[in-house]
């Protein structure tokens, strides 16, 4: 485990408004051999965090399903399916 690695990661994602975000964050903790409640303790106590990311991967405990072995959370990966379905394929 690298500590100033770990602080100049944080120090450049203090603010965690999105669950990309927040999810991205969680991972490199992860990597950095942190276990799930380490990492969410960490992003608790150095970052802000929306409602949404809050309540959505703190509250509900989705935190604990997220892997390094993902590159994308499945909740997220249905979202940018269904946004380029909406988007781009429907534009109307």
């Amino acid at each position: 485990m690298d500590d100033e690695l770990i602080n100049h990661f944080l120090e450049k994602h203090t603010e965690c408004y999105d669950r990309f975000t927040f999810d991205k964050i969680f991972r490199f903790l992860l990597s950095q051999d942190f276990d799930a409640e380490d990492a969410k303790d960490m992003i608790l106590s150095h970052c802000q965090l929306s409602a949404l990311v809050f309540q959505e991967r703190i509250e509900n405990g989705f935190y604990r399903k997220i892997s390094t072995a993902e590159k994308i959370s499945s909740d997220l990966a249905e979202l940018t399916i269904d946004i380029i379905r909406k988007d781009v394929l429907n534009p109307n």
